[in-house]
Parts: structure tokens; C-alpha cells; sequence
């Protein structure tokens, strides 16, 4: 008998990709994250982790679909990236729609789940504001999931995409890590 490889099988879970407007997908990655999520618990060294069930209500300041307000906040915060909302330094922060982060939201569970795997490189770090962040980076598909404990249970703060742009700065954190 094969142990499927759970991690080593993980891809987009659309291959021809997904947009922001394409309604039926949106809802499938939704309904894969709250079976994740909410209809089932993940736990982190016997800790559960926890995922706030608040809607997202920022769709016109974000300029997303109005259909996003059907869906938690922590979904659409995983779907999106935020950028700056204009051109000048005081301009307000927006969320922008990121296919590459829709079409992972279901690596987040099995990278979680499988921190021991070799394959995911697992370190804590302190945040400039004192908190410490657990981060669970799969350099193999380039996808870092972050969680925090908040007691008495961990919260998934998000899981995203490690781009060259960003990469320096996360192997920053893994030198500078809590040891």
C-alpha cells in the first residue's frame, strides 16, 4: 500500500486559472475553504486553529465583486493582496484580487497538516510589534502559510504566494527566526 503524497500532489486547483468574476469557481474555492476551515478543525500541536466567521463588508472601498460580502473575511483576505490605493504615500491601502492565491486556498490545510514533512520549512518569528508568528513555507511550491497563537487557540492570519519580489524578505525572517 502507497501513502498518497499529499503535499508533492498540490497544484492549482483550476488549470485553466480563475477570475475575480467567475462566480461558480469563486464559490467552489469558497466552499473548499469553509470545509477546511469551519466544518472541520485543524489542529496545531493539539492547539485547534481557529478562523473568525466574520463577512468581508470592504467591497467597494476594495473595488472587488459585491458578491465577495457573501464570504468570510479571512477567505477574501487570502484571495487578495493589498496595494496602495493611489499614487501618493498618504493614499489608503485596498485589497486587489490575486489568481495565483484563489487557486492555492486549498494548500493551506495540507501544508499545516503536514508541518513535520521535510519538505516544509517551519520557524517562528517576532513581528516588530512583539508577536510571534508561526510560519510553515513550502519552498518546493513556493507558498507560505502564517498562523498565530491568540490564546487559547492559533489563527490562520493568511497563506499566500512567495514571489521573487517578496522572497528576500521571508528568508530574512527564516535567518532571523526564534530559536
Amino acid at each position: 500500500m502507497t501513502v498518497a503524497d499529499e503535499l508533492g500532489a498540490l497544484k492549482p486547483y483550476f488549470a485553466d486559472g480563475v477570475a475575480e468574476t467567475e462566480q461558480e469557481k469563486m464559490d467552489e474555492l469558497y466552499a473548499i475553504f469553509h470545509r477546511d476551515f469551519f466544518e472541520n478543525t485543524v489542529i496545531i500541536d493539539g492547539i485547534p486553529l481557529k478562523v473568525k466567521p466574520y463577512l468581508y463588508k470592504n467591497s467597494k472601498k476594495d473595488n472587488l465583486p459585491v458578491d465577495f460580502e457573501r464570504y468570510y473575511e479571512k477567505f477574501v483576505h487570502v484571495i487578495t493582496r493589498t496595494i496602495k490605493g493611489g499614487r501618493y504615500k498618504t493614499s489608503g491601502k485596498i485589497r486587489e484580487f490575486r489568481e495565483e492565491r484563489a487557486n492555492r486556498v486549498h494548500w493551506i490545510r495540507p501544508i499545516l497538516e503536514n508541518k513535520e514533512d521535510k519538505r516544509i520549512t517551519y520557524f517562528q518569528y517576532i513581528e516588530d510589534d512583539g508577536t510571534l508568528r508561526d510560519y510553515y513555507w513550502y519552498r518546493g511550491k513556493q507558498y507560505i502559510v502564517i498562523v498565530e497563537y491568540i490564546q487559547p487557540d492559533y489563527a490562520l492570519i493568511t497563506g499566500f504566494c512567495v514571489d521573487c519580489d517578496n522572497q528576500p524578505y521571508y528568508q530574512n525572517k527564516y535567518i532571523n527566526r526564534e530559536k
